[in-house]
């Protein structure tokens, strides 16, 4: 039973929480300070939470989080433990900040809140959320998106405090899975994502649905597009994860490579199916042969008995003539694909399929990789923008460009500091500002000199947002406040790169004068 808490901490944690998380850590052999440091992070997830759905919009409900982690640490922790960082203890987790095992439910990790609410998130996982049918995107892309999801449910607290937004690109746990989710959440929404990663009903081809999804709300040639680089994306960050895997996947490679040359040497390629048929046809004879007398099968018995140890000798004649039995049934079904194979059709249907599995694992840059799927992402984004009427929709457009925009894409850089992005980012803000004039969304006096700058600001809430424009020594300083005069405050000084039109800028509003976002 917890012994001691901060009485800060009960009396500002919702009493609904704080009970069900007590009444769950008391029947949990938990260390005090694990307890505690749950309990810390139930009450700074509650505190941020509000901030954390205002500039995401399109994420669970607060109950609907917070009963899902308190239903984790019910249901799948049977132990956490924490070490310090460079501690004796520390050396079990092998250079890593925590160790997850999901079998017997028990977590280690730095006693640190984000890596533990990362730990509780991930034991939760179900490593089998694709088919097995797909070709390895069964393991990689199942691998990335439970990642991804485990990032998402770790950011409320990682992210937001109750009264600031801000991202330390380094406490994110995989910046490749993070980016990768977050594209598929924007355009095929946060529950779609929720139901695929907790479906048990093995029934629903979540794999499938995603690309029917696809299909339908960005046309045939982007979902193509989409799934080609998502997958191959999934193996690249598969393969920077577990260096073993990488290993077995590269061999696979090569060999899918020297098999795909043998299809391109078409005249070479029948000749080694027939060979092999040929082997195969013969290798059935032989097996015919033994079972047709009984002596045969007294011969076969001896020889196959005589160079196996003990423990693999074969018990009888009985089982022998079973084994023959399944063995010429294997060598069968080799016939029938090797049959299937010299067929014209099946011939290139066979071919297809390898150049698929062989691209799949080609080894690729993925930062390169990573920037060509953001132009596929920002090119499904734009229809949705093309689409948008409401003022809601424009609204929820203008926060999730916003949010995608800082969303990093490495250690150093966000979306909207790629050089190779900078312009496509700039046709879509354009866009944005546009329907947002002509709906009267947005101040009939922003010009789009000013607006671009609203996806650089990380002031929570856009609605409570006001802008003041300032010429000071000859320089145009755009200022952001929240509504409260004492609020969050930033300030941006307007790029002189290009040719500036003050009128532009100044229309209609004073030097100094301060003005609300939107109308």
């Amino acid at each position: 039973m917890r012994k001691k808490t901060s009485n800060f901490l009960n009396k500002i944690v919702k009493k609904d929480y704080n009970n069900l998380l007590e009444e769950i850590l008391e029947k949990k052999d938990f260390e005090e300070n694990v307890k505690n440091l749950l309990l810390e992070i139930l009450y700074k997830t509650e505190v941020a939470y509000k901030d954390y759905k205002t500039v995401k919009r399109d994420v669970e409900s607060q109950d609907e989080y917070m009963k899902k982690i308190t239903r984790i640490i019910q249901k799948n922790c049977k132990k956490i433990t924490t070490v310090k960082p460079k501690s004796e203890q520390a050396k079990i987790l092998k250079g890593k900040s925590y160790e997850i095992d999901k079998e017997n439910k028990t977590i280690t990790c730095y006693p640190i809140g984000t890596k533990m609410l990362y730990c509780i998130a991930q034991i939760s996982k179900q490593d089998k959320i694709i088919n097995e049918k797909y070709y390895l995107v069964n393991k990689t892309l199942a691998e990335l998106i439970n990642i991804g999801n485990s990032i998402d449910k770790v950011e409320p607290l990682r992210d937001f405090n109750g009264w600031s937004w801000s991202t330390i690109k380094k406490e994110i746990e995989n910046i490749d899975c993070n980016l990768a989710y977050q594209n598929l959440r924007i355009l095929l929404g946060n529950e779609f994502l929720e139901k695929w990663v907790n479906n048990k009903e093995y029934i629903l081809d979540y794999y499938d649905l995603l690309q029917l999804k696809l299909e339908e709300k960005y046309g045939t040639e982007n979902k193509d597009n989409f799934m080609e680089l998502l997958n191959l994306i999934s193996v690249l960050v598969y393969k920077e994860i577990y260096s073993e895997e990488k290993e077995k996947l590269e061999k696979e490679e090569e060999e899918k490579k020297a098999l795909l040359q043998k299809f391109e040497k078409k005249q070479e390629y029948i000749e080694q199916i027939t060979k092999e048929k040929l082997e195969i046809t013969n290798q059935i004879k032989y097996l015919e042969k033994i079972k047709a007398s009984r002596k045969s099968l007294q011969e076969e018995y001896q020889k196959r008995n005589e160079n196996l140890p003990l423990e693999k000798k074969i018990f009888s004649m009985k089982v022998l003539a079973k084994q023959l039995k399944e063995e010429e049934q294997e060598l069968k079904q080799e016939l029938e694909k090797r049959n299937r194979m010299l067929n014209p059709t099946n011939y290139v249907e066979e071919k297809n399929k390898l150049e698929k599995q062989y691209n799949l694992l080609k080894t690729e840059n993925l930062t390169e990789k990573l920037i060509e799927f953001q132009n596929i992402f920002m090119e499904c984004f734009e229809i949705n923008l093309k689409i948008a009427t409401e003022k809601e929709d424009i609204i929820n457009l203008i926060y999730n460009f916003r949010y995608y925009e800082m969303l990093p894409i490495d250690e150093k850089r966000n979306i909207q500091e790629v050089t190779k992005l900078q312009e496509r980012l700039k046709i879509i803000e354009k866009k944005l500002w546009k329907k947002a004039l002509n709906t009267k969304l947005i101040n009939e006096n922003i010009s789009f000199e000013i607006f671009q700058y609203i996806f650089k600001t990380k002031i929570i809430s856009l609605e409570t947002l006001y802008i003041t424009i300032k010429k000071v020594n000859n320089k145009i300083i755009i200022e952001f406040t929240e509504d409260n005069e004492n609020g969050f405050e930033e300030k941006f000084e307007i790029s002189n790169k290009e040719e500036i039109d003050e009128n532009n800028i100044f229309r209609g509003n004073k030097n100094g004068h301060r003005f609300k976002l939107f109308s």
